[in-house]
């Protein structure tokens, strides 16, 4: 088992090419990615907290928000602080405003609570806001009282910046096209070549063989997860704050990339077709299972149904250990990956064979 073990490691690495832009490749995307600072762009969602009854100044402050290009408004009354940190700390705003009147006479307490960790963002939302506030102040001069308004950044709300939420994701993605995508061409290229045929004519079981070849991928994702996990690092991803159970949990996930590949090798008998299906398998669950954005952000009909891809989970759970979550917590997602690295283990041995045709 050793020897053939090493024979197919050393097949793997032998293919320098698929080696390289199996690492290249999702490098390039972080590099990319960390050029842009997307946490300081587009719109920040706001949400204004009003009491049931707002007054004149609430509801004038509410109107010139919403006239604010780049702010996202929405309005709730009679929301605690803590409630307001709740929605901040699940994503759903970037920031809480929390109108509270005073005593008659004394004005309105205007306080802003965000957790927007990149600086430009950050300056750019409470600078605009703050500039409203003035706005307002004086176009109520002579009537109601004046707004008195703070600013107080909530590091446990929101507190993972645009880029590391993606480190986890391409991290993902790297494993998952290199697992399914190499080893599905590699298992049609040793049917096309004839290695198949003579592994079948010895006395070797085929258990040996795919044990042998799956257990080299293991060995070269590894690496893999590896090298793409200090890259990010070094790029500001901040995923070792995950520890070695987030590199545990990638090589985990690997394994269902792994079946699959098998799988799609097992079907699609044409080596040039096989690469094709591959992608038509990876691509979808790469941009669907949150590699790049949130699944949130997908309208509802399609976020339930990704909730079946074993990929969605897998970052799932990689974020929850980057944001300081146990393992232990994470059973959830692990039973759901346990089944379908069982799943996918049937069905590649269903599929796949040693016969050429």
């Amino acid at each position: 088992m050793g020897p053939l073990f090493g024979a197919s490691l050393k097949m793997i690495v032998r293919d320098r090419q698929a080696v390289f832009w199996a690492l290249a490749f999702p490098i390039m995307f972080l590099g990319v990615f960390r050029l842009f600072s997307f946490d300081s762009f587009g719109t920040t969602e706001l949400l204004v907290v009003t009491q049931p009854e707002p007054s004149v100044a609430q509801q004038t402050l509410v109107d010139a928000l919403q006239r604010v290009d780049f702010l996202e408004i929405r309005t709730e009354s009679g929301l605690t602080e803590a409630a307001a940190l709740e929605v901040l700390d699940e994503d759903r705003a970037d920031a809480a405003l929390l109108l509270t009147d005073f005593e008659v006479g004394e004005g309105l307490d205007a306080r802003l609570l965000h957790g927007i960790s990149d600086p430009i963002g950050s300056s750019a939302t409470v600078a605009g806001i703050s500039s409203v506030v003035d706005s307002v102040n004086i176009q109520l001069q002579g009537g109601d009282p004046p707004i008195t308004f703070v600013a107080d950044s909530i590091d446990s709300a929101g507190g993972t910046s645009f880029f590391e939420f993606l480190g986890p994701g391409i991290i993902g993605m790297g494993l998952m096209n290199f697992a399914t995508i190499s080893l599905a061409g590699s298992l049609s290229r040793y049917r096309e070549e004839g290695v198949l045929r003579r592994i079948r004519a010895t006395p070797l079981p085929a258990w040996r063989f795919f044990a042998s070849v799956v257990g080299a991928y293991l060995v070269v994702a590894a690496v893999q997860v590896l090298v793409l996990t200090l890259v990010a690092e070094a790029l500001g991803a901040n995923v070792l704050r995950g520890g070695v159970w987030f590199l545990l949990l990638a090589v985990f996930g690997t394994m269902i990339f792994l079946n699959l590949g098998v799988i799609v090798a097992g079907r699609v008998r044409s080596r040039g077709a096989v690469e094709g299906a591959a992608n038509a398998i990876t691509l979808p669950m790469m941009f669907l299972s949150g590699a790049f954005f949130p699944v949130s952000q997908l309208p509802d009909a399609v976020r339930g149904a990704v909730q079946a891809l074993p990929l969605t989970h897998l970052l799932r759970a990689m974020r929850s250990l980057v944001e300081g979550a146990s393992i232990v917590e994470q059973w959830p997602e692990l039973l759901i990956l346990a089944a379908w690295v069982a799943g996918t283990f049937l069905l590649a041995r269903i599929s796949f064979s040693l016969r050429d045709s």
